[in-house]
């Protein structure tokens, strides 16, 4: 996960618009962080799934994960050709 040190500045700000940041901190671009379940659902986890791990951990399994449906779809193509 990191800091994003390329990506965005790294010390978040307070936010007053209600209803678009629930935890109401996004740094001084506007950018926030991605919450656990919705790198897993990037990666193709389904929402029911549990990381029996720390954030940090959860983080790094995530990033570390293949992404299945780009698995599924590379395998769909690959099946195509050997035909």
């Amino acid at each position: 996960m990191g800091k994003e040190r390329n990506l965005i500045i790294d010390k978040p700000i307070l936010i007053y618009k209600s209803g678009l940041d629930k935890l109401k901190y996004k740094n001084a671009l506007g950018l926030r962080k991605l919450t656990i379940r919705e790198c897993a659902r990037l990666q193709g986890f389904d929402d029911n799934f549990v990381f029996p791990v720390s954030d940090t951990q959860a983080y790094k399994q995530i990033a570390n994960s293949v992404a299945i449906p780009v698995v599924r779809a590379i395998a769909v193509e690959m099946k195509k050709h050997l035909k």
